[in-house]
């Protein structure tokens, strides 16, 4: 078994790799100055804190590892470029010193005859320093990746969604050659295994290379929205980072060297990925977009690139509503109750509103509402009123929503111990289509946030009484719990 090291595990591409590297068989070492929030999700990583200025603790974490991935830039920091140098020397020299097999590092993509952002030439310069060292390294350099949390593709996503007609500096017209996160994951995981008997620099990237501003008319093509881009001489990337800040989850101190760094053509111009990833074939850039849009809901708890605006109700272009209630039934008890849920209006609060809600869908051109669901245990794919089943356990629910919204729609039950008793989470998740879609989203939300709380506490409240396995009917007086008794009582 491989002892594989991760540094910056809880950043947006460690995140990513981690559960791939579990998947095949690696045991994982994460470093982080969090530890804690890499035990939550992977209980089974050894989590470590550490500090990459910190010498002797690089050492410790670097004892007995075979491969260590390094994932850590700075984006913001004054003083940035002399702390990645030091980080970077310190890490070679500790990981020669724990005699590790190999250094995996993840740069920039760009020519060095070309005047490099400050940030992509730091960038390429802790790959010198990493290979500097007595470790071999593997140097990946990638443009743009387009994933879900992604800094970059979160902003290319808030600008298209958000802004009907734009301007187009020039840094819109510089080619840019993106590579998708499963296409990125994969190039990163191989290289945990492939042969490596010096250092070595591979370029990577997806099929095309694109400008900036048609990477946005092809985001939009996917989302089915049209977009106008107005071309101008001018905007510098101060400016430009300004405008981000403002429209886009993006602070203006990542947006400006983000911007900066499109004035240099970042394309592949060595195409030895392919000889040594022979199994590895990457999609265009319009199927990797498919692919961010496609992220699973219960991915969502994973973070995101730090360098995001913690938006209120906001994670990966998605709005939430998120609930909690308690219940005086056990964890297997509510987890049933969930399970049942659909074929019956008595499920939902403000019963009238959803019936008001499924005319409104007939209108539209929808499906409209039919009360129903398989006389069996729920599996992917189900009906379950107008909503459809994506994922489905004993502490788990996941329907998405077949209403017509300008968007895409889900709702999460998850059920949690709390001791005595157990907890329900349901979280809603709205992602917005355009301008529209928001506008959506913020009218209906006083009326959401009603539902959905009365929603979790009805079902929790059901599930205390219905845990003896009867059926039960239900007497509700506008919404309000007057009595349950098991049927022929």
């Amino acid at each position: 078994m491989t002892r594989v090291l991760v540094t910056g595990a809880t950043g947006y591409v460690g995140s990513r790799l981690i559960p791939r590297l579990l998947d095949a068989g690696h045991e994982v070492r994460a470093t982080s100055r969090h530890p804690e929030d890499i035990g939550k999700r992977h209980p089974e990583v050894e989590a470590i804190p550490s500090d990459l200025q910190d010498e002797p603790s690089l050492e410790r974490v670097l004892n007995d590892v075979d491969v260590a991935y390094y994932l850590v830039h700075s984006m913001e920091a004054k003083g940035f470029a002399a702390k990645d140098k030091q980080a970077a020397t310190n890490f070679a020299r500790s990981a020669a010193k724990a005699n590790v097999g190999r250094i995996v590092y993840l740069g920039g993509l760009g020519s060095s005859d070309d005047r490099l952002s400050q940030h992509l030439k730091s960038r390429q310069e802790v790959g010198r320093l990493l290979s500097d060292g007595d470790v071999p390294v593997l140097e990946f350099r990638a443009a743009i990746v387009i994933g879900s949390g992604s800094v970059a593709f979160e902003m290319l996503r808030h600008l298209t969604e958000r802004l009907p007609a734009m301007i187009a500096p020039r840094w819109l017209s510089t080619r840019i050659q993106p590579i998708g996160e499963w296409d990125l994951t994969s190039y990163l995981l191989a290289g945990a295994t492939v042969d490596l008997q010096e250092n070595r620099i591979v370029e990577l990237g997806g099929l095309e290379a694109l400008t900036y501003k048609q990477m946005i008319l092809d985001y939009a093509s996917v989302r089915g929205l049209k977009r106008l881009i107005v071309s101008v001489p001018v905007l510098s990337p101060r400016l430009s980072s300004y405008w981000v800040n403002l429209v886009t989850p993006i602070r203006s101190v990542i947006a400006q060297p983000l911007i900066d760094g499109l004035r240099n053509e970042v394309v592949v111009s060595d195409d030895s990925a392919k000889a040594m990833f022979p199994a590895i074939d990457p999609v265009g850039y319009k199927e990797s977009v498919r692919q961010a849009l496609r992220t699973q809901v219960d991915f969502l708890d994973s973070p995101a690139d730090p360098a995001l605006k913690p938006l209120p109700g906001a994670l990966d272009g998605m709005l939430m509503d998120r609930q909690r209630a308690q219940s005086g039934a056990e964890e297997n008890i509510l987890g049933e109750e969930i399970a049942r849920i659909g074929g019956d209006p008595q499920w939902y609060p403000l019963r009238w509103s959803w019936w008001i809600r499924a005319r409104i869908d007939d209108l539209a051109g929808g499906g409209g509402l039919e009360w129903e669901r398989p006389d069996r245990p729920l599996r992917p794919g189900d009906r379950v009123d107008w909503w459809t089943v994506e994922d489905t356990g004993p502490d788990r629910l996941l329907l998405k929503a077949e209403m017509r919204v300008p968007g895409e729609a889900w709702v999460e039950f998850r059920v949690v111990e709390t001791g005595p008793g157990s907890e329900l989470r349901q979280t809603a998740y709205f992602r917005p289509r355009g301008l529209l879609g928001l506008l959506y989203w913020w009218v209906m939300w006083p009326f959401h946030v009603a539902i959905f709380r009365l929603m979790a506490k009805r079902l929790a409240r059901r599930a205390e009484f219905g845990g003896s396995g009867k059926k039960y009917t239900i007497e509700w007086a506008r919404d309000r719990l007057v009595r349950m008794k098991a049927r022929g009582s």
